[in-house]
């Protein structure tokens, strides 16, 4: 089995870095939809700007700590290839926030010579109880949908008509809590309309047109109705609520959504994050005189509650490593709680434990 976390104790001091989570959040959707005749773009960061908002979160917690981080650092990349760039100052494009957390605002028409950008954020966070810089980073992705094209002769290729299906409060739920909002929005050109029917569905590969489909989803999507909705609402508007409950970790939703009696879809993704485990191990971490005993007893913690308190839903592997960090292999212990003497231990030693599904 693959080792899902560790902990580790050093009899004589500890030193546990905190794990970070790193998100964006935005406000504007990371679709833009250039329309060729006129040359237009929807939406327009140049009136409309797209703040990049850095969130961060230590394992366990639920508190966003981003304005607490000692440096941010944002960085893009065009086309999702080649190395990464530094923002280091404003210019036409970007606006680089002056206060915590250090935000990013796309002032500028960036996809004009481009498909795609990658935006990361680099966050350093200094550990107060350690001292101990942790860095983290996340990254976040616009992309351009051309809107159909220029006439030929000089005449005037019809707007086209297109749905975007996107998550204006971001597409992340985390540890198997909270919702998360998707919404339609269809486009003639430039400009936003306002079909008259909407039907949602969810992903599901044992879905078929004839049992818990039907032929606007298409095979391996299961329409969304009061009888079947896996607790998702709002499914016959624009807009859905979907809890996290609806989301096993990555899920699939497509509306289609009727405009001037034509149909038109688009779909959307949504992930639940699990915070990392994170293993505390308690205990008397000092002996003297070679003499004595300790118990030692490895926590799990979850998003800041304690998980498998009873020692049954993992695997506990204890080690011990001398003061070279040479690990002991004649000695090996297994449970939640174990008792190390002070015979097993020359002056200064590592204990770990490595905790698997069991």
């Amino acid at each position: 089995m693959a080792t899902v976390a560790t902990g580790s104790m050093t009899l004589i001091d500890v030193t546990d870095a905190k794990q970070l989570i790193a998100f964006i959040g935005s406000s504007q959707q990371r679709q833009v939809i250039y329309n060729p005749n006129g040359g237009s773009y929807t939406p327009n960061y140049a009136s409309s700007n797209n703040v990049l908002t850095p969130q961060l979160y230590i394992a366990g917690t639920n508190t966003n700590i981003a304005d607490k981080a000692k440096s941010i650092k944002w960085f893009y990349q065009t086309n999702s290839s080649g190395n990464f760039t530094e923002i280091t100052a404003s210019n036409t494009n970007y606006t680089l926030g002056t206060t915590a957390p250090k935000t990013l605002t796309i002032k500028g028409n960036v996809l004009a010579s481009a498909n795609s950008m990658t935006y990361m954020c680099e966050v350093v966070y200094t550990d107060p109880d350690t001292g101990f810089d942790v860095t983290t980073k996340a990254e976040y992705e616009i992309i351009k949908v051309t809107n159909g094209t220029n006439g030929s002769n000089g005449a005037a290729g019809q707007d086209a008509v297109r749905a975007v299906v996107w998550t204006p409060d971001g597409n992340v739920t985390r540890n198997s809590n909270g919702t998360v909002k998707a919404t339609v929005d269809v486009y003639k050109g430039a400009s936003k309309v306002t079909p008259t029917a909407f039907k949602w569905y969810i992903q599901d590969p044992a879905a078929i047109t004839s049992s818990g489909g039907d032929a606007d989803g298409g095979a391996g999507w299961r329409l969304l109705t009061s009888t079947s909705n896996a607790g998702v609402t709002g499914y016959t508007t624009d807009t859905i609520t979907i809890p996290a409950s609806a989301i096993p970790s990555v899920e699939a939703f497509k509306c289609v959504a009727t405009y001037n009696n034509v149909k038109y879809n688009d779909v959307c993704t949504v992930v639940d994050v699990s915070d990392p485990y994170v293993v505390t191990i308690v205990g008397t971490n000092t002996f003297k005189n070679g003499q004595g005993s300790t118990t030692l007893t490895a926590k799990v913690f979850q998003a800041g509650a304690e998980v498998d308190a009873a020692g049954t839903a993992f695997t506990y592997k204890w080690s011990i490593y001398d003061a070279n960090n040479v690990k002991n292999t004649n000695w090996s212990k297994t449970g939640k709680s174990i008792t190390v003497t002070a015979a097993d231990i020359n002056v200064r030693g590592n204990v770990t434990c490595d905790i698997d599904k069991a």
